[in-house]
C-alpha cells in the first residue's frame, strides 16, 4: 500500500535508489516551460512526478493565465504514475556529459544518472505503433492531449552517437594515468529491470563500467548481450546448440514433477463444454494466485519515535525536512524532541518547509502527544478527553500563527509567508487536524469584531472555508449578519468613497448569499434592522436576487407577527394607520402601504368607506383621504362605483352627518372620473327607480338622496339631462335647483363686490353679511356647495389670465375678499377648489394676503396634505417669502411669522423650520417697534395720558441694551396696572398696552414669562374683571401670552402665587376651592374650545390665527388639556356644592357638546392616556360620575346621565371605529380608586371576573373586534384574560389521548380557535401583560400530540391536522417565540420543541405527494427551528444532537443543530463467527428457504473447479451459495494522526498506518 497525499496538497517527490551507493535526485526547476519548448526539446521530456509548487496567490492572476496549466502550474500528462515512470525510466534527461536542466540543478552540481538517460534513437522494441512527435510545435493545438512518446523498435539498428565533450573541469588537467579495458555495452541493446535479482558477472561488470565514478550502476539488465569472456554457456558449441540454438530453461516448481496436458487434455478432448471448463480452471488458477499473495501479517505499525537532539542537530534535521531530497524514512529515525505547538509551525514557515512534509511532521508530533497525554491521565476523573483538550491547544497555537502571519504587514516576503501560512491551516482542517468548532469559532468572531482596516483579511480569510460555515445555523447566521452589518458601516461612513471597493466586494458576496443561502437571512430581529440596507445592494433588474429577497422578507414577516395580516386584524391596523392621518399629514405612500396590508381588496375598501362615513371620526380631513386612497386603488384594479354602491346597498344611512361624509366622498370621485355616474343611475333603476319625493329629501335613503348631491359642474350633458329625468319622476324641480343656484351665486357677487347686471334689482338691497351668507351656504345640498366653489375658481382664473393677457402682475384682492372668499368656501366644505385657488394667489397676491394664504394652509394642513397640494403651497410660499425679502426687507414679516409656525408640521422640513425661526429672531431683533398691529404708527397718539412710559420704553427699545430684573418688574407692574384700568373704559388703550408689553418681552423672555404667570395667577382669583373670553385673546394675538403659559396658570401643583402646593392631600380641591368664584377653570376651559369671535378687540384675521393656536395646544399638550377639563368640572361641582349655580360655563349644553368634542379628539389621539388621565383618584364622586356620563356618551351619542352600560354592552359596541372610545369606558370601569379597603379590592376582582365572562360570551358570538383595547388594561387583568383564553385555544388543539366533543362540529371548533388565537394575538402585541411571553411545557405537549397524530394517526385524522390545526399552533408558538428566557427551564422547553420541529418536518416530508403538498408548513417549521436553535445553550444543543445524529441524515437538521457529517464517524468492523450455525442454515434445515435441488446444483458446479477452487474461499468469486456466518460489528476508532506515509525506516510487508489486512491486500508477484 503506497501513501498518496490527497488531492490539492503538493506531493512529495519520490526518491529513486540506485543499486550501490547513495541517492541522486534533482532539484525542480525554478521555471515552468511552454507547451512549445516541450515540444521542441524531445531530448528533455518533463519528469513525471510533480513538482514542488506554491500555494494559490490571493491575488495573483498568472494562476489562471495560461490555459495549459493545472491547478499547482505544472504540466501533467494522463495516465497513472505507473505508466509515467515507465515511460520515461531510460528518457529523464540526455547528454553525454552532465546536463543541467535549471539553475538549481547547475548550483548543486548534481550530475544525472548515466544510466537513465535514453538517446533519441532509442526506439522500443515494439515497434512503431505511435505517431512521431511533430516539430513543428507551434501549429500544435493547446486544448489538444500530449501525445505519447515514441515507441522503441524491437530490433533497432546501430546508431553512433555524438561524443560529448570534455567537461571544463577536464580540460583543466589532462588525466595520462592508463585506463583498464571496459566493455562498452552496444547502444541498441535492449534494458530490462531486473528487479534486484542476481546478474551475470558479466553484466554486472559491464553495468559497473558505465558507472564513471557517478554512482551505483542502476538496476538494469541488458537483453542477449554478453562480453566474450569464454565462460558463458553460448560459448561452448555443441551439436545440440548447434541444431536448436540457445534458449533459457524454464523454471520448474519443486511440487510439479510433470505437465498438467496429460490430465486436462482427456478431459476436454471429447468434452462439450471444454471451453467453460478451461475458463474455470483459469479463474481457479488465478484465484489461487490471489489467494497466495494475500497479505496476513499483523500491522507492524507505530508512530515514529522522537529522540533528543542539540540544537545544531535540531537546526540541521528542520533543514533536511525542508529538503524533499532527503527522504521521510530517513529523517524519521531522528524526530527531535522540542518542536511542537506555536514553535513547529514557525520552524515550517521559516524553514520553508514543503506542506505535505509539514503535515507529516505535525501528524508524528502529534500522534505522540496525544499518546503521552492518555499515558498520563488520571484514572477515576472525570474531565475532558486528553486528546480533546490537547487538539483545543494545538488549534488555539495554529490560530495565533495565521493570525500573528496574516497581519505582519510589514514582514518582508509577507504575501509568500501568508500564502504558506494560509495553505497549511487550510490543509490542516480539511484533514481534520484541528478542533473545527474552535477554529470556526475563531474565524467567525473576528469577522464581526473586525476594525475596517483589517475587515478584507478576514473576509479573504472566512471565504475559504464558505461552504462549511453556511451550512451550519450556529456560524451561518452569524456569518450573514457580520457581512452585512460591515456593509451598513461603511455604506453610511462619511468617508465611503475611499471605501468603495470594499463596499463593492461585500454588496457583491451579499447578492451571492441572497441566492445561494437564503436560510441565514431568516432572523426577524437581523432583518428589521437591516431590511432596507439588504435592499439597497441588490442590483437593480435582478429578478432572481429581488425573488429571494421578497421571499426572505415573508419569511421573517411570519415569524415576527403571524397573525396580524387575518381579519379581522388587518381591519384594525388599517384603521390604525387611516387614524394617523387625523393626527399628522398624509404620506404620499400611505395608498400603496394600505393597499398591501391584505390580499381581501374587498374587505380593504368595505373598511376604508367604514371609515370615511363613521361619526366616531370628526373633521373633514378623512374623506379627502378616503378619496385619494380609493382613486390609487382605482389604478390597481379596484371598482370604486362597485364598492360605493355595494356600501349604500348593506348601510342604512340613518345618521345625517354619516350621509353628509357619503355625499361628499362621492362628490370629489366624480370630479376625479373615478365613480360613473351611468352605473349609479343603472343601480337605481334595478332597485325600482325613484317614484317618491320623499327618496329625494334630506332626510331621505341615502342611496337616492345622491342623485340630488351629486355636483352638477362634474357632469356631461347628457348625465344632467339622465339625472333631471330621474329627479322629475319623484316630483323633484330640477329648474328650482339651478334657480336655486344661480341666486346663491349672485348673492355672492354682491357680497363680494363683484360686478352685476345694472338692472337686476338686488342693487336695491343690502349685501348680505358673510357670516350669514356663509351660514346659508352650509345649510345647503352638497351639489350647490360644488357649485359655488367651482364658480368661484373659474372666476379668479379667468381674472388671473385677463390680467397675464393685459400685463398686470395678477388678481388684486384685499385681504377682506380673499377673507370672505375663504370663509364661503369653509362653509361649503369645498377645500379641493380652495387649494386650488390658494395656490393661484400665491403667485400674485401682496404681502398680507400671502400670510393669510399661509395661515389658511396651515389651519387646514391635513385636509391640503389628504388632496396632495401641502408640498407645492409651501414651496411657492417660500419662493415668495425669498423674493419679497430680497426686495422689501422686513416687510415680509408677516409673511415669515406665518411659515414659522406651518413649516414644523410638515414632515422633512426640520432644518429649513429651524433656519425660518432663526431668521424670524433676527427680524425681531432689528425692528423692535413693530407691535404686530395696524396702530402701532400711531401708538403714540393714543398715549398721551402716559407718556412718560410710553417715552422711557421707546428709549429703552431704542437703546437695544438689556433690562435688569427690577426695572423689568417695574416696568411690567405699571403696564398691567395701567392695562387692568382699561378694561372696561377704552378698547384701542387695551391694544396698545397689550403691545407694550410684547416690547417689554423682547428683553429677557424667561424673566417675563414668570413674571406674565405670577399675573395670571393673580388674575385666576381676581372677582371684579372681564371674563377670560375677553382678555386674554387680545393678549395672545399680540404674542405677549403664550397658550402653554395659560395652561401652566391651570395647574393644580400652584397656589395662588405660583408658589407650589403641598403634593400630599387632595391638591385639586384647593385649587378649585379658590377658583370656583371667578369660575377661572371652565372659562379656561372655554378659551381651548370655543371660536373667538370678532370684536372690538380683535379683528377677523387674529380670531382666524387664534384657532390655529387652539388646534395648536391640542397636538402639543394633551396631558394639560385633560387635566384642565377634570379641574373644570371639580370647580363646577364644587360650586354647585356651594349652591353657586349662577352662570356656570359649563351649564350651557353648547360648552358640553365642545367639551364631548374635545375629549373625542383627545381620545384618538391616545386613548391610554387620556384613560390614564381621567382615571386619576378624585374625592368628589359627582367628578368620577360626569367623567362616566361623558365616556359613556362617546360611546353611545344619544345616552342620558342615568345611562348605565355593562361589560357585555360594551364589549358588542366594539368595533374598529369606537375602539378607543370603548378602551377608554373599559378602562375607567375596571379601575380602582382605592386599594386600601377589602371591599374595594373584592369589588374589582368581581369587575374582572364579569369582564371575563363577557369576554367568552364574545368569542362565542364570534365577535373579537374588541381585543385592540386590551392593551390599555393593568397587567394583572390582561395576563389573567390571556391565560383563560390560551386554557381554551389549547383543550380545543386535537390529541390522540382524548376525543374531540360530540355537540361542536370541526367548523365550529375552527372558528373559535381562531377567534381566541386573536384574542392572545392581540395581547401580546399590545406588550400590556408586564412581561414577555414564553413558552411553557403544555404548549410544546400539544405540538408533539400533533407529531404523534401525523405520525401514526389515522388517515382521516391528518388533513385536519394539515389544514386547521397545525397552522393555528404554529401562529401560537411563533408569538410567544419573540423573546427568550436565560433561564435552564426555558431552554429545556425551547429544547424539546426543536425536537418535536425536527419529527415534524420529518413526517411531512413523509406525507408529502401529488395530493398534498406539504412544502409550505415544512418551510415554516424549519424558520421557526432557526428562531428557536438562535437562543438555545450550548449543552442543550449538543444534547439534541446526540438524540438525532444516529435518526436521520437530513441536511436540514444538520444545519439547524450545527452539527457536520465526520467521515470518520461510524466506522465498524466486520467479524464473522466460523462455529455458531447461522439463520440462514437453520430455515435450510427445516425446510425454508432455497430449495434441496438449487444447493445440489450449486455444489456440482463448486466441484468442477480442480482441488474445489484449490483452496480459495469461493465467497471471493462470488460462487458460494452456502449460509454464511454470523456477522459482528465492533467499532473502529480512526486515528487520523496516525495515517503516515513512511512512518518508519525499514520497510515492512505491512507497516502501514491502517492495516492492509482490512483491504484484502495483496503482494505483487
Amino acid at each position: 500500500m503506497t501513501s498518496r497525499p490527497p488531492l490539492g496538497v503538493q506531493q512529495r517527490q519520490p526518491q529513486r535508489k540506485l543499486s550501490s551507493g547513495p541517492s541522486l535526485s534533482q532539484r525542480p526547476p525554478a521555471h515552468q516551460r511552454t507547451l512549445s519548448q516541450q515540444y521542441a526539446q524531445p531530448y528533455l521530456p518533463p519528469s513525471p512526478i510533480r513538482k514542488e509548487t506554491t500555494f494559490h496567490d490571493f491575488g495573483s492572476s498568472d494562476a489562471a493565465s495560461d490555459g495549459t496549466q493545472g491547478r499547482y502550474g505544472t504540466q501533467r500528462r494522463g495516465g497513472s504514475r505507473l505508466k509515467l515512470e515507465l515511460s520515461h525510466e531510460s528518457a529523464d534527461v540526455i547528454a553525454h556529459g552532465t546536463i543541467s536542466e535549471s539553475p538549481n540543478a547547475i548550483e548543486s552540481s548534481k550530475p544525472f544518472t548515466p544510466s537513465r538517460i535514453m538517446p533519441l534513437t532509442d526506439i522500443s522494441d515494439l515497434g512503431d505503433m505511435s505517431p512521431h512527435i511533430s516539430t513543428r510545435a507551434q501549429t500544435l493545438d493547446p486544448d489538444a492531449p500530449l501525445p505519447m512518446p515514441p515507441r522503441r523498435q524491437r530490433f533497432p539498428c546501430h546508431v553512433p552517437r555524438r561524443e560529448p565533450p570534455a567537461a571544463a573541469a577536464a580540460q583543466a588537467k589532462k588525466d595520462t594515468r592508463p585506463k583498464p579495458y571496459s566493455v562498452e555495452i552496444p547502444a541498441g541493446a535492449p534494458r530490462f529491470h531486473t528487479n534486484g535479482k542476481g546478474e551475470s558477472s558479466q553484466s554486472r561488470t559491464g553495468s559497473a563500467g558505465m558507472g564513471g565514478g557517478l554512482g551505483p550502476p542502476p538496476s538494469f539488465g541488458y537483453a542477449d548481450f554478453f562480453p566474450w569472456t569464454g565462460s558463458h554457456p553460448e560459448d561452448q558449441w555443441s551439436e545440440n546448440a548447434i541444431r536448436q540454438g540457445y534458449f533459457d530453461k524454464a523454471q520448474v516448481a519443486q511440487t510439479e514433477t510433470s505437465s498438467a496436458k496429460a490430465v486436462l487434455f482427456t478431459a476436454l478432448k471429447h468434452n462439450k463444454n471444454s471451453l467453460s471448463v478451461l475458463s474455470t480452471i483459469f479463474t481457479s488458477v488465478l484465484g489461487q494466485r490471489r489467494h497466495g499473495g494475500q497479505i496476513t501479517a499483523p500491522s507492524t505499525f507505530k508512530p515514529p519515535p522522537r529522540v533528543t537532539l542539540t540544537d545544531t542537530k535540531r537546526e540541521a534535521w528542520m533543514r533536511d525536512l525542508a529538503n524533499p531530497a532527503i527522504s521521510l524514512r530517513r529523517l524519521s529515525r531522528t524526530i527531535p524532541h522540542g518542536i511542537r505547538g506555536r514553535i513547529l509551525l514557525d520552524q515550517c514557515l521559516n524553514k520553508d518547509v514543503p506542506a505535505d512534509r509539514a503535515i507529516w511532521l505535525i501528524k508524528c508530533v502529534g500522534a505522540n502527544e496525544i499518546r503521552a497525554c492518555k499515558r498520563h491521565k488520571v484514572a477515576g476523573v472525570v474531565t475532558q478527553g486528553p486528546e480533546a483538550k490537547w487538539l483545543k491547544d494545538w488549534t488555539t497555537a495554529v490560530v495565533q500563527f495565521v493570525e500573528s502571519v496574516i497581519f505582519a504587514f510589514n514582514e518582508d516576503d509577507w504575501k509568500a509567508k501568508v500564502n504558506y501560512a494560509v495553505r497549511l491551516s487550510t490543509q490542516l482542517y480539511a484533514e481534520h487536524l484541528l478542533d473545527r468548532e474552535h477554529y470556526t469559532e475563531w474565524l467567525v468572531s473576528n469577522l464581526e469584531n473586525s476594525t475596517q482596516s483589517r475587515l478584507p483579511m478576514w473576509v479573504l480569510m472566512t471565504q475559504i472555508y464558505w461552504k462549511d460555515l453556511l451550512r451550519l445555523r450556529k456560524y451561518g447566521r452569524r456569518l450573514v449578519t457580520a457581512l452585512v452589518s460591515h456593509y451598513d458601516a461603511i455604506y453610511n461612513h462619511p468617508d465611503k468613497d475611499i471605501l468603495r471597493p470594499l463596499v463593492s466586494r461585500l454588496a457583491s458576496l451579499l447578492n451571492t448569499l441572497i441566492l445561494g443561502s437564503p436560510e441565514n437571512f431568516v432572523s426577524p430581529n437581523f432583518w428589521s434592522k437591516y431590511r432596507e440596507t439588504l435592499k439597497a445592494c441588490l442590483p437593480p433588474g435582478d429578478e432572481a436576487r429581488r425573488g429571494s429577497f421578497v421571499a426572505i422578507s415573508h419569511r421573517n414577516d411570519q415569524l415576527v407577527a403571524s397573525a396580524n395580516r387575518s381579519q379581522p386584524a388587518s381591519r384594525h391596523i388599517l384603521v390604525t394607520w387611516l387614524d394617523r392621518t387625523l393626527q399628522a399629514p398624509m404620506p404620499d405612500e400611505l395608498p400603496a402601504e394600505c393597499w398591501n396590508i391584505s390580499r381581501d381588496k374587498t374587505a380593504l375598501v368595505k373598511a376604508l368607506l367604514e371609515w370615511c362615513a363613521s361619526l366616531y371620526r370628526p373633521g373633514l380631513a378623512k374623506v379627502y383621504v378616503t378619496s385619494r386612497i380609493l382613486t390609487h386603488w382605482s389604478s390597481l384594479g379596484v371598482d370604486a362605483t362597485s364598492a360605493v354602491l355595494d356600501f349604500l346597498d348593506t348601510d342604512a344611512f340613518q345618521e345625517q352627518g354619516r350621509k353628509s361624509a357619503l355625499y361628499h366622498l362621492v362628490c370629489e370621485l366624480v370630479r376625479s372620473g373615478v365613480f360613473s355616474i351611468s352605473r349609479y343611475v343603472q343601480w337605481l333603476m334595478a332597485r325600482g327607480g325613484l317614484t317618491n319625493l320623499q327618496d329625494v329629501l334630506p332626510d331621505g335613503p341615502g342611496g337616492t338622496r345622491l342623485l340630488v348631491e351629486l355636483p352638477t359642474h362634474a357632469l356631461t350633458a347628457s348625465q344632467k339631462s339622465l339625472r333631471g329625468e330621474y329627479l322629475r319622476r319623484a316630483s323633484f324641480s330640477v329648474a328650482d335647483e339651478a334657480e336655486n343656484a344661480e341666486q346663491a351665486i349672485k348673492l355672492l357677487k354682491h357680497t363680494l363686490g363683484l360686478p352685476i347686471d345694472p338692472a337686476d334689482p338686488i342693487h336695491q338691497r343690502k349685501p348680505l353679511a358673510i357670516k350669514k351668507l356663509s351660514k346659508k351656504i352650509r345649510d345647503s345640498s352638497r351639489a350647490l356647495k360644488a357649485e359655488i366653489g367651482c364658480w368661484l375658481r373659474a372666476t379668479l382664473s379667468l381674472d388671473a389670465e385677463q390680467r397675464e393677457k393685459e400685463g398686470t402682475e395678477g388678481p388684486e384682492i384685499s385681504p377682506s375678499i380673499f377673507i370672505a372668499i375663504r370663509t364661503v368656501l369653509e362653509a361649503a366644505e369645498d377645500f379641493s377648489m380652495l387649494a386650488d385657488i390658494l395656490k393661484l394667489l400665491t403667485n400674485y397676491s401682496n404681502i398680507e394676503v400671502l400670510a393669510a394664504v399661509c395661515d389658511t394652509f396651515n389651519r387646514h394642513l391635513l385636509v391640503f396634505s389628504a388632496i396632495g397640494s401641502s408640498r407645492s403651497l409651501f414651496t411657492n410660499l417660500h419662493k415668495r417669502l425669498r423674493d419679497i425679502a430680497r426686495d422689501r426687507g422686513t416687510a415680509a414679516r408677516p409673511l415669515l411669522a406665518s411659515l414659522v409656525s406651518l413649516a414644523p408640521r410638515i414632515p422633512g422640513l426640520g432644518e429649513l423650520a429651524s433656519q425660518l425661526k432663526r431668521d424670524l429672531a433676527l427680524s425681531d431683533k432689528h425692528n423692535p417697534v413693530d407691535a404686530c398691529s395696524p396702530v402701532s404708527d400711531n401708538m403714540a397718539s393714543r398715549l398721551q395720558d402716559d407718556g412718560d412710559l410710553h417715552e422711557e420704553i421707546e428709549k429703552l427699545l431704542a437703546s437695544g441694551t438689556s433690562l435688569d430684573r427690577n426695572t423689568m418688574d417695574r416696568l411690567f407692574q405699571t403696564v398691567v396696572t395701567r392695562l387692568q384700568t382699561y378694561w372696561a373704559k377704552a378698547n384701542d388703550k387695551q391694544r396698545v398696552y397689550s403691545a407694550l408689553l410684547t416690547r417689554l418681552r423682547i428683553f429677557d423672555m424667561q424673566n417675563f414669562d414668570t413674571l406674565m404667570i405670577k399675573w395670571l395667577f393673580y388674575l385666576r382669583t381676581l372677582g371684579n374683571r372681564p371674563s377670560i373670553l375677553r382678555i386674554f385673546p387680545l393678549l395672545v394675538c399680540v404674542g405677549c401670552l403664550s397658550m402653554s403659559t395659560i395652561l401652566a396658570t391651570t395647574s393644580e401643583s400652584f397656589g395662588a402665587r405660583g408658589s407650589r402646593l403641598p403634593v400630599q392631600g387632595a391638591p385639586g380641591p384647593q385649587v378649585v376651592h379658590m377658583t370656583y368664584r371667578t369660575r377661572y377653570m371652565q372659562e379656561v376651559l372655554q378659551l381651548f374650545m370655543a371660536p373667538i369671535s370678532q370684536d372690538d378687540l380683535i379683528g377677523p384675521e387674529e380670531c382666524y390665527r387664534f384657532a390655529i393656536l387652539q388646534d395648536q395646544a391640542l397636538r402639543e399638550s394633551p396631558k394639560e388639556l385633560l387635566s384642565l377639563i377634570r379641574l373644570a368640572l371639580a370647580e363646577y361641582s364644587y360650586a354647585r356644592a356651594q349652591n353657586d349655580s349662577e352662570s356656570l360655563p359649563l351649564d350651557d349644553s353648547a360648552t358640553q357638546a365642545r367639551m364631548l368634542d374635545l375629549i373625542k379628539l383627545l381620545v384618538l389621539k391616545d386613548a391610554t392616556g387620556v384613560a390614564r388621565a381621567l382615571a386619576v383618584k378624585s374625592p368628589d364622586a359627582h367628578v368620577c360620575g360626569w367623567i362616566d356620563c361623558m365616556t359613556t356618551k362617546l360611546l353611545v351619542p344619544t345616552a342620558d346621565e342615568q345611562t348605565h352600560i355593562t361589560f357585555d354592552q360594551v364589549l358588542e359596541l366594539t368595533n374598529e371605529f369606537t375602539l378607543p372610545f370603548c378602551q377608554v369606558k373599559l378602562s375607567l370601569s375596571l379601575a380602582s380608586n382605592d386599594q386600601s379597603s377589602q371591599e374595594s379590592v373584592d369589588r374589582q376582582q368581581s369587575h374582572v371576573e364579569l369582564f371575563a365572562n363577557a369576554m367568552e360570551k364574545a368569542i362565542d358570538a364570534k365577535n373579537i373586534s374588541w381585543t385592540g383595547m386590551l392593551s390599555s388594561l393593568s397587567p394583572e387583568i390582561t395576563h389573567h384574560l390571556k391565560s383563560r383564553a390560551q386554557s381554551r385555544f389549547l383543550d380545543l388543539l386535537p390529541s390522540t389521548r382524548s376525543t374531540p366533543p360530540a355537540d361542536r362540529t370541526l367548523d365550529q371548533m375552527r372558528q373559535m380557535a381562531e377567534n381566541l388565537l386573536s384574542v392572545i394575538d392581540a395581547i401580546i402585541r399590545g406588550g400590556c401583560m408586564g412581561r414577555q411571553p414564553q413558552l411553557v411545557p403544555s404548549m410544546v405537549d400539544k405540538f408533539a400530540d400533533l407529531w404523534e397524530i401525523l405520525a401514526a394517526g389515522e388517515v382521516e385524522a391528518k388533513p385536519p391536522v394539515l389544514n386547521h390545526w397545525l397552522p393555528l399552533l404554529l401562529n401560537f408558538i411563533t408569538l410567544h417565540a419573540q423573546t427568550f428566557d436565560t433561564s435552564r427551564q426555558s431552554n429545556e422547553v425551547r429544547a424539546k420543541a426543536l425536537v418535536v420541529c425536527a419529527g415534524l418536518m420529518q413526517e411531512l416530508d413523509a406525507l408529502h405527494g401529488p395530493d398534498m403538498d406539504t412544502r409550505a408548513l415544512s418551510s415554516r417549521i424549519f424558520d421557526l427551528s432557526c428562531l428557536f436553535v438562535d437562543y438555545l445553550v450550548e449543552d442543550l444543543r449538543k444534547v439534541c444532537v446526540r438524540a438525532l445524529r444516529d435518526s436521520t441524515s437530513d441536511a436540514r437538521l444538520r444545519y439547524i443543530f450545527s452539527f457536520s457529517h465526520d467521515p470518520s464517524e461510524n466506522l465498524m468492523l466486520c467479524h464473522k463467527d466460523k462455529g455458531a450455525p447461522t439463520a440462514a442454515q437453520a430455515t435450510t434445515a427445516t425446510g425454508g428457504g432455497v430449495s434441496q435441488q438449487q444447493h445440489q446444483q450449486q455444489r456440482a458446479a463448486a466441484a468442477m473447479l480442480p482441488g474445489g477452487i484449490l483452496g480459495t474461499p469461493a465467497s471471493l468469486w462470488g460462487l458460494d451459495h452456502r449460509p454464511q456466518p454470523p456477522e459482528r460489528l465492533s467499532v473502529f476508532h480512526f486515528r487520523r494522526w496516525e495515517i503516515l506515509s513512511e512512518p518508519t525506516p525499514n520497510v515492512g510487508e505491512n507497516d502501514t498506518s491502517l492495516s492492509l489486512g482490512l483491504f484484502d491486500a495483496r503482494k505483487m508477484q
